[in-house]
């Protein structure tokens, strides 16, 4: 089966899966500090063969911490709808940086709120490539603001040959294996944890 072909290229390879679709052009939006978006939602063809974020992020074991994070906050019937969204998916050494004592809190059904919050500072509700945030940084002169489905802005700029996200806390982190098509989105994986602002 493709699907599983691709899954071991995408967990920690950090090899770039570039979109098929380069003759799409991107439509940028501005509004609030420069926000990018692209509407680019994958043909019903493509859909049938892809898996959904969340399956994609379930099938990886790289993403089991995620995965139960999506679980507990109840994200998992957004994640699993026919909209189209970008994830900057945090792996399993990204919630290794945090705190143990406060992840296992976190991972607590009491908590989910809290959690959901963070989590939601990862998704944006329109398709974004790595192409897009590329040209929108340089004509940002070096940095574009993303806005997320919590309403929270992430500052992309791009370190080396690679974009960087930088949340409102001033936590930072880079985008790693970009690119990678989902049936409604596209995952970008990413070394850090976001948080919201307090």
């Amino acid at each position: 089966m493709k699907i599983r072909n691709v899954l071991p290229v995408f967990a920690f390879s950090g090899l770039l899966l570039m979109t098929a679709c380069s003759e799409t052009k991107n439509d940028r939006t501005t509004q609030n500090e420069k926000l990018i978006a692209q509407n680019v939602i994958p043909s019903e063809t493509v859909k049938e063969k892809l898996p959904t974020i969340l399956e994609f992020a379930s099938m990886d074991k790289g993403f089991s911490t995620l995965t139960s994070a999506i679980k507990v906050t109840e994200l998992a019937k957004s994640l699993e709808d026919k909209g189209s969204f970008t994830i900057f998916a945090p792996v399993n050494l990204a919630f290794d940086k945090l705190n143990p004592v406060t992840l296992e809190k976190l991972l607590k059904p009491e908590n989910k709120e809290q959690l959901k919050a963070i989590l939601n500072c990862h998704i944006i509700p329109s398709v974004i490539t790595k192409e897009d945030m590329v040209i929108a940084i340089n004509e940002g002169n070096g940095s574009v603001k993303l806005k997320t489905i919590g309403g929270n802005l992430l500052t992309a700029t791009m370190k080396g040959d690679r974009v960087f996200l930088i949340d409102k806390m001033g936590n930072g982190g880079n985008l790693v294996t970009t690119d990678v098509k989902a049936s409604n989105g596209l995952i970008h994986t990413i070394d850090a944890v976001m948080m919201p602002k307090k």
